[in-house]
């Protein structure tokens, strides 16, 4: 009696379940077995936390309970005797669809996979027979399949943080191979991979290519084009029409991993000189610099750094000072640690514009120092270190770490800028910075105590600084 084995079965956490369903499925009245299914959906949409228990003893989670109402269906449906279309048949998939989320939202990254691989299994059997029923049939087998990508599209995007295939850090890894830091990796990511590649094949048997996902792009879309070994594919073309998604996933927080992946993809691999649109670069780089000082996790944070590092790489040199002179500037929602990193790209863009002495560059122009030289050649308060009482109240002050950074711009300036292009070796650029950033330096580290932990790289990188000024002179 399927109607009555099927609600005590499908939250039992017994050895053996999953077998007796299928064989239900299989051979019970395929008719009863869907209603069974569609009773069990209705009670879960009612409320979806109804069953769900942490005593495993009590039940197993809304997770596995999808996969085995979604198998009852894939296996019952076939076997009706069809007195409706192909695409109203398939309806109890629409239902089933809306539990998808709060599946996800409980469940672990095992659960995830499970339904994401039994989905891409189920849908591709259920394609095959939508194939055979709506043959000769175009606008049937055009609905029905609608239907089946749809709960592909929707099962994805659930379950975008549960696939744990660890895509942007392995990305990351082959195109900074000589960087000593080394993000962490899952041990498992090839399960989420192949739970992946699983969905893309179910994709692809109905009729979902990669011009496709890219022409409807979608968070299931970055999931699967993340992870698209072709590297001919992520091109500025393919990030310029799925840029609203990429954005949507940076903004909310969702699929990150796989967005990621696509930007290391396409901006590692832009060719040399290429540019990218203003229209991406100025959202990314209010967004990135979010996620650079925000997130929780140290890796993400880090591969989002050295993405913005690109984006900015691939931007007009004006377009590029003015990014980075609003990323160095003190603001009420800046971050204190964006800001010192920042003073690292304008570094890097500096040392790239001096390697090029016949390219026009603004980094390597008076307008470097006239745009961020009041914002980096200073303390900030600039009364800091003569307002407080010793070095103990620098502990936790993100000012040291900053004002290292920009001695070693000033150093770098200094020693590289060999022609003065930048002017800063000019009189009056030397003496504006010594008495707005050197000499109050110099003043503190001879009032406290310089081998106290916050002032010895303080105290090294002022030594370079002068030593550098005496070479000059």
């Amino acid at each position: 009696d399927a109607l009555l084995l099927i609600p005590l079965l499908l939250p039992c956490p017994r050895d053996g379940t999953d077998d007796l369903l299928t064989l239900i499925a299989r051979h019970c009245s395929a008719k009863e077995v869907v209603m069974a299914a569609q009773e069990a959906v209705e009670h879960l949409r009612a409320d979806p936390s109804a069953e769900e228990s942490d005593d495993e003893s009590e039940g197993v989670p809304l997770a596995v309970r999808l996969t085995r109402l979604l198998s009852l269906l894939a296996n019952a449906i076939p076997r009706l005797v069809l007195r409706k279309s192909p695409s109203r048949t398939l309806a109890p998939l629409a239902e089933l669809e809306q539990l998808l989320t709060p599946a996800a939202n409980h469940a672990t990254v095992a659960e995830g996979r499970l339904l994401v691989r039994h989905a891409a299994l189920r849908i591709q059997e259920l394609g095959e027979w939508v194939k055979v029923k709506a043959a000769g049939d175009l606008p049937e087998l055009a609905a029905s399949q609608a239907l089946l990508v749809s709960f592909l599209n929707a099962t994805l995007e659930a379950c975008a943080d549960l696939i744990g295939s660890s895509i942007a850090r392995r990305v990351f890894e082959e195109h900074f191979p000589r960087l000593r830091y080394r993000p962490v990796i899952r041990e498992d990511w090839k399960d989420g991979e192949d739970a992946v590649l699983l969905a893309f094949d179910a994709f692809s048997s109905l009729g979902c290519d990669l011009d496709t996902l890219r022409s409807k792009p979608s968070l299931a879309s970055l999931v699967l084009i993340a992870h698209v070994p072709a590297s001919e594919y992520h091109t500025f073309p393919l990030l310029a029409t799925i840029f609203p998604v990429i954005l949507t996933s940076l903004q909310s927080d969702i699929a990150l991993d796989a967005t990621l992946a696509i930007l290391l993809k396409v901006l590692c691999t832009a060719p040399l000189h290429a540019e990218l649109s203003s229209n991406i670069i100025i959202p990314l780089t209010t967004v990135l610099p979010l996620t650079c000082s925000a997130h929780p996790d140290a890796s993400t944070r880090h591969i989002t750094f050295r993405i913005l590092g690109h984006v900015l790489q691939l931007a007009p040199s004006v377009l590029r000072l003015q990014i980075l002179r609003d990323l160095v500037s003190p603001a009420e929602d800046s971050s204190p640690h964006m800001r010192t990193a920042a003073i690292g790209l304008v570094k890097e863009a500096v040392i790239e514009a001096l390697l090029h002495p016949k390219t026009e560059n603004v980094f390597a122009s008076s307008f470097l120092i006239q745009t961020i030289g009041p914002h980096v050649f200073r303390l900030d308060p600039p009364n800091l270190l003569a307002s407080i009482s010793g070095v103990d109240a620098l502990k936790d002050s993100p000012e040291p770490p900053r004002l290292v950074e920009c001695l070693n711009l000033y150093y770098i300036l200094l020693s590289r800028d060999t022609e003065n292009r930048t002017g800063i070796r000019d009189p009056g650029t030397v003496q504006s910075v010594e008495s707005s950033l050197l000499a109050p330096i110099r003043s503190a580290l001879g009032k406290w105590n310089s081998e106290a932990l916050p002032l010895v790289a303080l105290q090294i990188s002022l030594e370079r600084v002068e030593d550098a000024l005496n070479a000059l002179k």
